[in-house]
Protein backbone atom coordinates (compact mmCIF):
# COMPACT_ATOMS: atom_id res chain seq x y z
CA UNK A 1 0.00 0.00 0.00
CA UNK A 2 1.51 3.32 -1.01
CA UNK A 3 1.33 6.58 0.96
CA UNK A 4 -1.79 7.92 -0.79
CA UNK A 5 -3.78 4.77 -0.12
CA UNK A 6 -2.64 4.76 3.51
CA UNK A 7 -3.75 8.37 3.99
CA UNK A 8 -7.12 7.65 2.37
CA UNK A 9 -7.67 4.63 4.59
CA UNK A 10 -6.65 6.72 7.59
CA UNK A 11 -9.28 9.31 6.62
CA UNK A 12 -11.96 6.64 6.24
CA UNK A 13 -10.95 5.06 9.55
CA UNK A 14 -11.10 8.45 11.26
CA UNK A 15 -14.59 9.10 9.88
CA UNK A 16 -15.81 5.73 11.15
CA UNK A 17 -14.16 6.26 14.54
CA UNK A 18 -15.70 9.75 14.79
CA UNK A 19 -19.15 8.18 15.14
CA UNK A 20 -18.03 6.22 18.20
CA UNK A 21 -15.57 8.62 19.82
CA UNK A 22 -15.58 12.10 18.29
CA UNK A 23 -13.40 13.58 21.03
CA UNK A 24 -10.56 11.10 20.54
CA UNK A 25 -10.60 11.64 16.77
CA UNK A 26 -10.56 15.42 17.26
CA UNK A 27 -7.61 15.05 19.64
CA UNK A 28 -5.83 12.89 17.05
CA UNK A 29 -6.43 15.64 14.48
CA UNK A 30 -4.83 18.17 16.82
CA UNK A 31 -1.94 15.84 17.74
CA UNK A 32 -1.06 15.31 14.07
CA UNK A 33 -0.76 19.04 13.66
CA UNK A 34 -3.24 21.38 12.08
CA UNK A 35 -2.26 22.80 8.71
CA UNK A 36 -4.40 25.22 6.74
CA UNK A 37 -3.82 23.20 3.59
CA UNK A 38 -5.41 20.13 5.14
CA UNK A 39 -8.25 22.12 6.70
CA UNK A 40 -8.99 23.71 3.32
CA UNK A 41 -8.77 20.26 1.71
CA UNK A 42 -11.46 19.01 4.08
CA UNK A 43 -13.73 21.89 3.09
CA UNK A 44 -13.12 21.34 -0.61
CA UNK A 45 -13.58 17.57 -0.25
CA UNK A 46 -16.95 18.22 1.37
CA UNK A 47 -17.81 20.47 -1.58
CA UNK A 48 -16.81 17.85 -4.17
CA UNK A 49 -18.88 15.20 -2.41
CA UNK A 50 -21.88 17.54 -2.31
CA UNK A 51 -21.48 18.21 -6.02
CA UNK A 52 -21.42 14.47 -6.74
CA UNK A 53 -24.37 13.85 -4.43
CA UNK A 54 -26.49 16.52 -6.14
CA UNK A 55 -25.92 15.14 -9.64
CA UNK A 56 -28.82 12.61 -9.48
CA UNK A 57 -31.20 15.33 -8.31
CA UNK A 58 -30.28 17.60 -11.19
CA UNK A 59 -30.54 14.86 -13.80
CA UNK A 60 -33.95 13.78 -12.46
CA UNK A 61 -35.39 17.30 -12.43
CA UNK A 62 -34.00 18.65 -15.71
CA UNK A 63 -34.29 17.28 -19.23
CA UNK A 64 -32.37 19.85 -21.27
CA UNK A 65 -28.65 18.96 -21.42
CA UNK A 66 -27.67 22.64 -21.60
CA UNK A 67 -29.58 23.38 -18.39
CA UNK A 68 -27.91 20.41 -16.69
CA UNK A 69 -24.47 21.63 -17.77
CA UNK A 70 -25.25 25.14 -16.56
CA UNK A 71 -26.50 23.92 -13.20
CA UNK A 72 -23.48 21.66 -12.71
CA UNK A 73 -21.13 24.53 -13.63
CA UNK A 74 -22.80 26.87 -11.14
CA UNK A 75 -22.80 24.24 -8.44
CA UNK A 76 -19.13 23.51 -9.13
CA UNK A 77 -18.19 27.09 -8.37
CA UNK A 78 -20.51 27.25 -5.36
CA UNK A 79 -19.43 23.97 -3.80
CA UNK A 80 -15.72 23.98 -4.58
CA UNK A 81 -14.90 27.65 -4.02
CA UNK A 82 -17.66 29.27 -1.98
CA UNK A 83 -18.62 26.44 0.39
CA UNK A 84 -15.13 26.19 1.98
CA UNK A 85 -15.21 29.96 2.56
CA UNK A 86 -18.62 29.63 4.20
CA UNK A 87 -17.32 26.82 6.40
CA UNK A 88 -14.42 29.04 7.48
CA UNK A 89 -16.77 31.94 8.22
CA UNK A 90 -19.20 29.82 10.24
CA UNK A 91 -16.33 28.28 12.20
CA UNK A 92 -15.12 31.78 12.99
CA UNK A 93 -18.53 32.92 14.18
CA UNK A 94 -19.00 29.86 16.39
CA UNK A 95 -15.49 30.24 17.83
CA UNK A 96 -16.03 33.95 18.48
CA UNK A 97 -19.30 33.26 20.33
CA UNK A 98 -17.76 30.44 22.36
CA UNK A 99 -14.79 32.66 23.28
CA UNK A 100 -17.30 34.96 25.00
CA UNK A 101 -18.30 31.97 27.17
CA UNK A 102 -14.75 31.00 28.05
CA UNK A 103 -13.71 28.99 25.00
CA UNK A 104 -9.96 28.41 24.80
CA UNK A 105 -9.36 26.95 21.32
CA UNK A 106 -7.28 28.61 18.64
CA UNK A 107 -8.78 29.87 15.43
CA UNK A 108 -7.06 27.07 13.50
CA UNK A 109 -8.56 24.45 15.84
CA UNK A 110 -12.01 25.97 15.35
CA UNK A 111 -11.70 25.85 11.57
CA UNK A 112 -10.46 22.26 11.73
CA UNK A 113 -13.29 21.21 14.06
CA UNK A 114 -15.94 22.65 11.77
CA UNK A 115 -14.46 21.30 8.54
CA UNK A 116 -13.87 17.92 10.17
CA UNK A 117 -17.53 17.85 11.21
CA UNK A 118 -18.45 18.37 7.57
CA UNK A 119 -16.15 15.55 6.47
CA UNK A 120 -17.74 13.22 9.01
CA UNK A 121 -21.14 13.43 7.29
CA UNK A 122 -19.78 12.59 3.82
CA UNK A 123 -21.08 8.97 3.78
CA UNK A 124 -24.56 10.17 4.63
CA UNK A 125 -24.41 12.99 2.08
CA UNK A 126 -23.64 10.41 -0.59
CA UNK A 127 -26.54 8.22 0.55
CA UNK A 128 -28.81 11.25 0.60
CA UNK A 129 -27.84 12.08 -2.97
CA UNK A 130 -28.26 8.51 -4.13
CA UNK A 131 -31.88 8.27 -2.99
CA UNK A 132 -32.89 11.02 -5.41
CA UNK A 133 -32.84 8.28 -8.03
CA UNK A 134 -35.89 6.70 -6.36
CA UNK A 135 -37.85 10.00 -6.49
CA UNK A 136 -39.17 9.45 -2.97
CA UNK A 137 -39.63 12.75 -1.17
CA UNK A 138 -40.10 11.07 2.19
CA UNK A 139 -36.87 9.09 1.89
CA UNK A 140 -34.84 12.10 0.75
CA UNK A 141 -36.29 14.27 3.52
CA UNK A 142 -35.49 11.65 6.17
CA UNK A 143 -31.92 11.24 4.93
CA UNK A 144 -31.44 15.01 4.77
CA UNK A 145 -32.55 15.23 8.40
CA UNK A 146 -30.12 12.45 9.31
CA UNK A 147 -27.30 14.36 7.59
CA UNK A 148 -28.22 17.55 9.48
CA UNK A 149 -28.49 15.74 12.81
CA UNK A 150 -25.12 14.02 12.44
CA UNK A 151 -23.48 17.25 11.32
CA UNK A 152 -24.82 19.23 14.28
CA UNK A 153 -23.86 16.42 16.67
CA UNK A 154 -20.30 16.41 15.31
CA UNK A 155 -20.07 20.21 15.49
CA UNK A 156 -21.31 20.17 19.07
CA UNK A 157 -18.96 17.36 20.15
CA UNK A 158 -15.91 18.81 18.40
CA UNK A 159 -16.39 22.39 19.56
CA UNK A 160 -17.21 21.33 23.12
CA UNK A 161 -14.00 19.37 23.21
CA UNK A 162 -11.65 21.93 21.68
CA UNK A 163 -13.11 24.97 23.39
CA UNK A 164 -13.64 23.62 26.91
CA UNK A 165 -11.22 20.67 27.22
CA UNK A 166 -8.73 22.64 29.34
Amino acid sequence: MDGTQARLMSLVDDIVRAYRAPRSVMQAQIDRGITEAQTLFYGMLFGVINLIANYPRIVNTQTDPDVIKGMISGMFIAYIFLLPLMLYALAGVIHWVLMKFGGKASWAEARRAFNWSAVCVIPFVLCSGAVYVFKSNLLTDVLNLVVAAIFFWQVYANFKYIEFKR
